[in-house]
């Protein structure tokens, strides 16, 4: 839960309903980021701070969380993943989004930054 307090969630997708929690569940953050004047900055802050973490088989690994690549949309708009699951799926995600957002923000303060919890799988 610390997770909730720390970030606004999206949760436009309730319409599905309840969705049971298990310990192989997997959990995934995705991270919407619009900057209005700086995206060029944005993207290549993340992507450094993306490719600086350690990668096995192809794939990145942070703290008990999979980073995958980075999404550009367009110019201004970047999207990001953060996946993880188990017992401490919630708590490493916040980690991970938090260092993430501090990346973004260091990159432009005015950055804005939509976080949804997509349903669990």
């Amino acid at each position: 839960m610390v997770m909730a307090q720390r970030y606004e969630l999206n949760y436009g997708w309730a319409r599905i309903g309840p969705t049971q929690w298990s310990e192989d569940s997997v959990v995934t953050l995705q991270v919407d980021l619009h900057s209005h004047h700086r995206g060029d900055e944005v993207w290549e802050a993340l992507t450094a701070w993306r490719d600086a973490l350690p990668r096995e088989g192809g794939v990145t690994h942070a703290g008990g969380c999979e980073i995958p690549d980075l999404l550009r949309l367009n110019d201004l708009h970047t999207t990001a993943w953060i996946v993880s699951q188990g017992e401490d799926a919630f708590d490493s995600i916040a980690h991970w989004a938090g260092k993430l957002h501090a990346v973004a923000e260091g990159a432009d303060a005015e950055v804005e930054i939509t976080w949804t919890e997509l349903p669990h799988r």
